[in-house]
């Protein structure tokens, strides 16, 4: 195949050429059951650093990817041991966009290391790019966002991939309905090893020869996180002009790539471009800081991999969004509309919801409407055992995020006696009252901290700073930024959500609003309305304890009005949930779980399956007890740092502060605009799906006119008897 809109070939297309293994431990046959818990389903791939198979992990019926290094490569006891540290540094990556490493050890009968990782469906970027031709600056924007995450979390810990190329990038299946796919690093953690295996029998350095930086063409040379900005900086070439940077990818020739890379002026891009016959694919400004990735001074290039697409997705911030690349499940599509993670007129990919990298029915018949009307829909078709992506299988289910989706994502009938529980009608009982000893418990601590300064059932929060928002979480979450530092005047915050008990006492003063009997929200219509009204709260039997909903913004500042209280600013409330220690959720670093906030779970499966509802994703697999709502306290496990519960799941929660996009800088009690359309609501709820929400800086917004089932809030106030900031 041509370097041109193909893979390279000879001793471009992987690091190494691939040979059979000749070592037993990494020969399984299906249904052997290896280290105890992982029975074989079938083999992925093959070649001369291990062996990749389909397994299903015994102890929880899920299918992993189980990956056997050669043991060529690992051939002592150290090295085995080194093997099972490096995979615990990849795991140690907080990003979505590296391969999850589920467990790493080696095996005691065969003495074989392995990696368990999950298992993806999609396909690599190098696949992808082949099909789709030369992508749009929108498609590259977005692969390098998700990718640019990875890569700082990996820089910060010192940690280098050392071979990125765009076989290394896999397109998973997006589980939300506005992100076209899910990019996801290969082979972190394990690049190290597999390289000084390879010096120590003799073989190149590590790393792909088209994106090689000069520094590893020296067994001495300084490998530092600059080395993958020098890849990143010829992956986007690539993409982009559907060509390799290198003329020698051309012709071949290792020893003439060698002095490219290591000799000979490096062109502009532009140029080059122009002379492999694509010009005019590149962004103005794109000279510059391609120049900069694949400087031969490691110490003139980008630091790491977060400055270096920071600083590509500045330079192509106001690209069209035009895309070709989308990345979906069929398992999603159901039999309406396809809906906008179908993209008809370019190159999306339709992965088949049956495990398999295929042509579903319903993606043929997508592809003939496509051709019909004169575009090009191309659908996965099985690749080459050899040439199949390292992990592909199970079905990904689509989070919707569009308008109104999230508060449609789950809900229920009317159950007999309370729509908001899940279990049997005395479970409730049980679990209310370990969540009112707990609730109790933290109303003594926050009173006895207070020292009076707070009503109560409020919770202190000292004078002090945070920093609002995450590069961690992606774009659309309203908070990725950095540099939003806040200092905070003392306040004091709810140590529970707004109950329907409280919310009722005001309305019998004839001060509140009754709440609402149904939902009223963007696009909802008559079915939603029947399956989701049941789940307000207010006047429903054995409901006191739970947080009201179904209330407006305006009937949520009346309320705490009512009380002497306000609304949180969206500055309060993320202050509160991260704690002193700026947690990556509100009750510490854990990933959630039954134990720690109200989500969707295995209760939500039953849920939708009585429903008629099927493909609805959960955040756990676990069962939390609750359809709807749950009483407020009883998730202990959430408790905040300050000792706040309930600042994730249950209910959404109505902030002071019209939405907008942030901006970086150092602000003192900021409240937002004065002016705006939506809302912002913060803390997930419990039609929850996508753990992300439950990160302390996650934002969303609703106009303030809409009634939900998902919406609550809380109140706050000043510190009595402390100075305010700058006054």
């Amino acid at each position: 195949m041509s370097a041109k809109r193909g893979r390279a070939t000879s001793v471009f297309t992987p690091a190494f050429v691939e040979r059979e293994l000749v070592a037993d431990p990494t020969k399984l046959l299906p249904g052997a059951v290896f280290a105890r818990d992982f029975k074989i389903v079938k083999p992925l791939r093959e070649g001369g650093m291990g062996a990749v198979y389909i397994a299903e992990q015994l102890s929880t019926g899920r299918q992993r990817a189980l990956k056997l290094m050669a043991p060529s490569l690992v051939d002592n006891p150290e090295v085995r041991e080194r093997f099972v540290r490096e995979a615990k540094v990849a795991a140690n990556i907080d990003s979505d966009h590296v391969v999850e490493t589920v467990t790493a050890g080696v095996d005691e009968a065969t003495g074989a290391p392995y990696l368990v990782m999950e298992l993806l469906r999609g396909e690599e970027l190098a696949d992808a790019a082949v099909r789709a031709g030369p992508l749009t600056v929108a498609d590259l924007r977005e692969v390098f966002s998700q990718v640019g995450h990875a890569l700082e979390q990996a820089h910060a810990q010192g940690v280098v991939h050392r071979d990125l190329k765009p076989e290394n990038i896999f397109l998973a299946a997006s589980r939300r309905r506005d992100v076209p796919f899910t990019a996801k690093i290969l082979d972190f953690g394990i690049a190290k090893l597999v390289a000084d295996g390879l010096q120590k029998t003799g073989t190149q350095p590590l790393g792909s020869p088209l994106f090689m930086s000069p520094e590893q063409t020296d067994r001495k040379g300084r490998i530092c996180p600059a080395t993958d900005v020098w890849a990143l900086g010829l992956i986007a070439f690539y993409l982009l002009t559907g060509q390799y940077f290198w003329k020698s990818a051309i012709d071949g020739s290792l020893p003439s790539l060698l002095r490219e890379i290591c000799v000979e002026p490096i062109p502009l891009a532009t140029a080059r471009a122009a002379e492999l016959g694509a010009e005019g694919r590149l962004p103005v400004g794109f000279d510059a800081w391609f120049a900069r990735c694949v400087d031969r001074d490691i110490d003139k290039r980008f630091v790491d991999g977060g400055e270096c697409v920071r600083a590509l997705v500045e330079l192509v911030g106001d690209a069209p969004a035009d895309r070709k690349l989308s990345m979906i499940s069929t398992a999603n599509l159901g039999t309406g509309d396809v809906g906008p993670s179908v993209d008809a007129h370019g190159a999306t990919a339709i992965v088949d919801e049956t495990g398999k990298i295929g042509a579903s029915e319903r993606a043929q018949t997508l592809h003939k409407q496509a051709t019909n009307a004169g575009a090009e829909l191309t659908v996965i078709k099985a690749a080459p055992a050899s040439k199949l992506p390292l992990y592909a299988g199970v079905a990904v289910a689509v989070a919707a995020l569009g308008a109104g989706a999230m508060f449609v994502s789950r809900g229920g009938d009317a159950p007999t006696a309370q729509a908001g529980s899940g279990a049997a009608a005395s479970a409730p009982a049980q679990v209310v009252s370990g969540a009112a000893a707990s609730a109790s418990g933290a109303l003594a601590s926050s009173a006895s901290a207070s020292e009076g300064r707070c009503p109560a059932g409020m919770v202190y929060h000292p004078t002090g700073g945070t920093y609002m928002g995450s590069k961690s979480l992606p774009a659309y979450s309203g908070a990725n930024i950095n540099g939003r530092m806040v200092r905070l005047s003392s306040f004091c915050l709810d140590a529970t959500e707004v109950t329907v008990k409280a919310y009722e006492a005001c309305v019998t003063k004839g001060i509140c609003e009754r709440a609402a009997d149904t939902v009223e929200y963007t696009g909802v219509d008559d079915a939603k309305k029947k399956l989701y009204s049941p789940f307000c709260n207010a006047r429903k039997k054995d409901r006191d304890d739970h947080p009201i909903n179904c209330v407006s913004h305006a009937m949520a500042v009346t309320c705490c009005k009512d009380r002497g209280a306000r609304l949180p600013t969206e500055a309060e409330w993320e202050y509160a949930a991260r704690g002193p220690a700026q947690h990556d959720n509100p009750w510490g670093n854990e990933p959630p779980d039954t134990t720690r906030l109200n989500a969707a779970g295995a209760e939500f499966t039953k849920w939708s399956a009585d429903n008629g509802k099927t493909g609805e994703s959960t955040m756990y697999t676990g069962d939390d007890g609750w359809v709807g709502t749950a009483p407020v306290g009883t998730f202990p496990g959430g408790k905040s740092g300050y000792g706040v519960l309930d600042l994730a799941g249950n209910v959404w929660e109505w902030t002071a502060d019209w939405y907008a996009p942030y901006v970086a800088g150092e602000l003192v009690d900021p409240t937002g605009p004065a002016t705006g359309e939506e809302k912002t609501i913060r803390g997930g709820a419990f039609n929850g799906s996508d753990p992300q929400w439950a990160h302390p800086a996650w934002r969303y917004r609703k106009p303030p006119s809409e009634f939900s089932h998902v919406i609550g809030f809380r109140c706050a106030v000043d510190a009595k008897g402390e100075p305010r900031l700058g006054k």
